[in-house]
């Protein structure tokens, strides 16, 4: 199990010898060496068993001679700001992402600009309003007055809305949504030449979901 301070700690306590401290302690210090030659703890094993996502908590030698723009793979999935309601459909159907970027392209900015990243989860409550309009407009905090704020709060397991419980009509698909006030403004981003091995470590630590990987030219990339 590698739990070698916790061991430690109950074999002292049954004791109550401190001279057999440093006994333990070396016996311990030589098991697990011995047993991380041949293979991991049993809960390593469990967890990679049960195909349970989980990062080590530091990176593999070989991620420190590599960059964040080598493991990017695509076709990389984008809404607009002003999206079509058809385009998200599309997107949430034939993709299992849960959270997309969005990204601003004139007229709404100069040049396209990464603006936030926006969940599967509160796409199909924005769908689900159906706070859509005729035209390709900003439509700002008129979409959050037509949905009860307590609609985005996090749903329990397997409580959450699903693509199936949507009733979009035909009609409906070439209609326009503002993502702006849905998307995440502030989301964690790295330029492509940082270190894979630094891009690791800030994922695990902070506990991130997502990381948008962002070049340096014009264009945006996770």
């Amino acid at each position: 199990m590698r739990m070698t301070v916790s061991l430690c700690v109950i074999l002292l306590e049954l004791t109550n010898d401190l001279l057999m401290l440093p006994l333990v302690m070396l016996v311990l210090l030589i098991s697990k060496t011995m047993g991380d030659m041949f293979n991991k703890g049993v809960y390593d094993q469990i967890v990679k068993l049960k195909g349970l996502p989980y990062m080590e908590a530091h990176p593999e030698p070989y991620m420190k001679h590599l960059i964040a723009r080598d493991v990017v793979t695509g076709p990389l999935i984008t809404f607009s700001g002003v999206e079509k309601v058809g385009n998200i459909l599309h997107a949430l159907k034939n993709t299992g992402h849960n959270g997309f970027p969005v990204i601003d392209e004139p007229p709404f900015s100069d040049a396209p600009e990464l603006c936030g990243l926006v969940l599967r989860s509160k796409l199909l409550v924005l769908l689900k309003g159906k706070a859509f309009s005729n035209d390709r407009v900003l439509a700002g905090n008129k979409v959050l007055s037509k949905i009860s704020e307590l609609d985005f709060a996090k749903a329990g397991s397997g409580k959450g809305l699903k693509l199936e419980d949507l009733d979009i009509q035909e009609e409906e698909w070439d209609m326009y949504v503002d993502l702006h006030p849905i998307a995440n403004t502030s989301p964690y981003t790295v330029v492509e030449t940082m270190s894979l091995a630094k891009a690791a470590v800030l994922f695990r630590e902070l506990g991130l979901r997502h990381m948008c990987v962002v070049p340096k030219s014009q264009g945006v990339s996770l």
